[in-house]
């Protein structure tokens, strides 16, 4: 089962992840949340978040597809309006 947007039910449940999500996108510097499985890298001048396994010897980084996602898409998987999530916001890497 592919796990790369696992860390969007974490942060659907968990209200201090979330606050950790919405203030990395909120911010002008680069950041770097990791769960326990998933990397996330916040590049705030590209707009984008770059999601990966939490390491290259993790059990779980061939269920972890690499992925690229606008702030803009992140921000409606988080608010639960995946079906407004426009082509090209996510891609692979």
């Amino acid at each position: 089962m592919i796990m790369t947007y696992d860390f969007i039910l974490t942060a659907k449940y968990n209200k201090e992840f979330r606050v950790q999500l919405d203030n990395a996108i909120l911010s002008d510097l680069n950041s770097e949340i990791c769960t326990d499985i998933h990397r996330l890298t916040f590049l705030p001048k590209s707009q984008v978040v770059i999601v990966t396994a939490k390491s290259d010897t993790s059990a779980f980084r061939n269920k972890i597809i690499p992925k690229k996602i606008t702030y803009q898409a992140l921000m409606k998987m988080l608010d639960g309006n995946w079906n407004e999530i426009a082509p090209g916001d996510i891609t692979d890497i």
